[in-house]
């Protein structure tokens, strides 16, 4: 079988069922969330451009992020553009001494990345082998990093979300791509970074150390930790806010608010491909006119969302208390045909 369609094929399999375990909290990486705050408001204030046109989501989205974390893009010693490589010309190509360490595949905001992951393996492998240790793809707001070394049903390294509700959470995510850690082998999603590089001056504007992390078990044991199904979740004013969300498949997500819990469960169902543009509108319950999750910011009587949240093609109004959230959370995975007691949430 051909390597190149064997490796993309595992890896499209692979990705619609996998998540990064959210393994740190507590991250004082200042400039580093400044900067993904900022790519949030531009994806908020500036999506349609994005969505239209990749040389813009390159240049405010992905350039931003490579500098910021090593890789002066205005550097041709460690970034090349429009690198000729394996079967094309890949979007970007990252470098380390010895040659190019990591080939990175853009496309406009939103836009699918199966062809990406397909392109970027194109080029960091010909028929004679691996050419480069990291590939990667992306739309400016999804990450997903591979590690060509590994086996395919292991080969994602890391991913982030920068739409995730949580800046926070995914600012320790993307230390993934950071230059001493991709350079030194040692990609890891929520780690220590890696001090810096052999010969390395010191820099001012490296991700300083984390100063405190905290570990979530391997295995959880769901009532000595806290875990309580969403279909028993029923907060009350005053009662603690939910910290995690647990998965049918096992992944789970660091939250901070009820609105995060929506908006993660719901990202958790599209994602799966368990809720898509069939299910559309989503509407309240009883006789509630107001749509949970619609494909336009509209409601049938022509008014706006009032606090919409975009996930691609996909519109959340979030404009509700934690009480009506959780009924409006589990309302949601039964419409689309799944269990709420399959859905854990551990509070603070």
């Amino acid at each position: 079988m051909d390597l190149t369609n064997n490796l993309c094929d595992g890896l499209s399999d692979y990705c619609i069922k996998s998540d990064i375990e959210e393994r740190f909290v507590n991250m004082p990486l200042e400039n580093l969330l400044t900067l993904i705050e900022k790519i949030q408001e531009r994806i908020n204030r500036h999506g349609d451009a994005l969505r239209k046109s990749e040389a813009l989501t390159r240049y405010t989205l992905i350039d931003p992020l490579l500098r910021e974390l090593g890789w002066d893009t205005e550097d041709p010693a460690l970034v090349k553009p429009e690198y000729g490589s394996g079967k094309g010309f890949a979007d970007y190509a990252l470098f380390s001494n010895d040659g190019p360490i990591m080939m990175l595949e853009a496309k406009k905001l939103d836009e699918s990345l199966v062809g990406a992951r397909r392109q970027a393996v194109d080029y960091a492998m010909d028929e004679t082998g691996i050419k480069t240790r990291y590939l990667s793809v992306t739309d400016g707001a999804c990450w997903e990093i591979y590690d060509t070394n590994k086996p395919v049903a292991d080969m994602l390294a890391a991913s982030f979300d920068l739409k995730s509700p949580s800046a926070a959470a995914e600012c320790l995510k993307t230390l993934a791509l950071w230059r001493p850690s991709v350079i030194s082998g040692q990609i890891a999603v929520g780690e220590t970074p890696v001090v810096g590089l052999p010969g390395d001056q010191p820099s001012t504007t490296e991700p300083r150390p984390i100063e405190e992390t905290t570990l979530q078990p391997d295995s959880l044991n769901l009532a000595e930790d806290g875990w309580e199904p969403l279909s028993e979740f029923n907060p009350q004013t005053g009662d603690p806010k939910p910290t995690e969300i647990l998965f049918p498949d096992n992944s789970q997500v660091s939250v901070r608010s009820y609105k995060s819990l929506q908006v993660e469960t719901i990202r958790w169902l599209i994602s799966n491909n368990i809720l898509d543009t069939d299910h559309c509108p989503i509407q309240g319950i009883g006789k509630a006119k107001r749509y949970l999750v619609s494909t336009n910011p509209t409601y049938s009587n022509g008014k706006e969302f009032i606090t919409p949240y975009e996930i691609g093609i996909f519109h959340i109004e979030t404009n509700y208390g934690g009480k009506i959230i959780a009924k409006n959370v589990r309302h949601i995975i039964k419409h689309v045909g799944e269990d709420p007691t399959q859905f854990k949430v551990r509070l603070s």
